[in-house]
């Protein structure tokens, strides 16, 4: 894998689009209502929505699917591999090619800047004094993170075991931190509110095994043991628990919005 944090996945994508998750709707509802309660006259029209951190568009399609065609909804990747596989699923979206920090879109004419499993990639506050840039006074900026559930898994517990042993510098709780805070302290950002929804994800082995061979940090992993063994503790993690190999993933899907002002 490249050193370049923007092209952490190259080489992953092909496996990211196949097997993460989506969204569960109750959270994508409250984005919605967050966006629409901020809509004024003076916004720009078509809306234009930003996915900040992309990747292969996940989030992106998922933009469209919920606010119907009339928006306009870019995808802002960095990532070489990710943007060429989310080009090629199409959606009716589009895609360019830019860092989160420098987002290539004139001031006040976003109405939504969103961040999907994205922003521990970033260097996170000049992203959050971006978004307060690109945002249109009413609009919304939105982190959303869907979090393997830490508390109460044996499964997920030896999951992150796995990548603590053998991906460098991984600590489970590396998305831990207070995003409430942080964007309170942004300035001309206001009224940041965390959401949260659990829920579970049923997948076969090999499901589980695609998804985790998605991650950069298992592919830390695969750098460590190789690709036959890395493969082979996977798939020793879901049997242990799931010998059925109906593998069942908790999540907490976390949604933090502020408004700009």
């Amino acid at each position: 894998m490249s050193d370049d944090r923007t092209q952490a996945f190259s080489g992953l994508s092909g496996n990211y689009q196949a097997f993460r998750p989506d969204y569960p709707a109750p959270i994508l509802d409250l984005l919605a209502d967050h966006l629409k309660a901020g809509a004024t006259d003076a916004w720009p029209s078509p809306w234009l929505l930003l996915d900040v951190g992309a990747g292969t568009g996940i989030s992106t399609r998922a933009l469209r699917a919920l606010l119907g065609p009339g928006p306009r909804v870019v995808g802002v990747e960095p990532g070489r591999d990710m943007i060429r596989t989310a080009e090629a699923e199409g959606g009716g979206v589009e895609y360019v090619r830019a860092a989160a920090e420098d987002v290539p879109f004139p001031d006040a004419s976003a109405v939504l800047v969103l961040a999907a499993q994205a922003v521990h990639w970033f260097d996170r506050p000049a992203f959050f004094a971006e978004s307060a840039r690109l945002l249109a006074p009413g609009g919304t900026l939105a982190v959303l993170n869907n979090n393997r559930d830490l508390t109460g898994s044996a499964f997920v517990d030896d999951h992150e075991g796995l990548l603590e042993r053998y991906s460098p510098g991984y600590d489970r709780h590396y998305r831990q931190y207070d995003l409430v805070r942080e964007l309170s302290e942004v300035r001309g950002l206001t009224g940041a509110t965390e959401h949260s929804h659990r829920w579970t994800r049923v997948l076969t082995t090999d499901e589980y095994l695609g998804m985790a061979l998605s991650s950069s940090r298992m592919a830390a992993v695969v750098g460590e043991l190789g690709a036959e063994r890395t493969r082979a503790e996977i798939t020793a993690v879901a049997e242990r628990h799931f010998p059925d190999g109906r593998v069942e993933m908790p999540y907490t899907t976390q949604l933090v919005v502020a408004r700009r002002v």
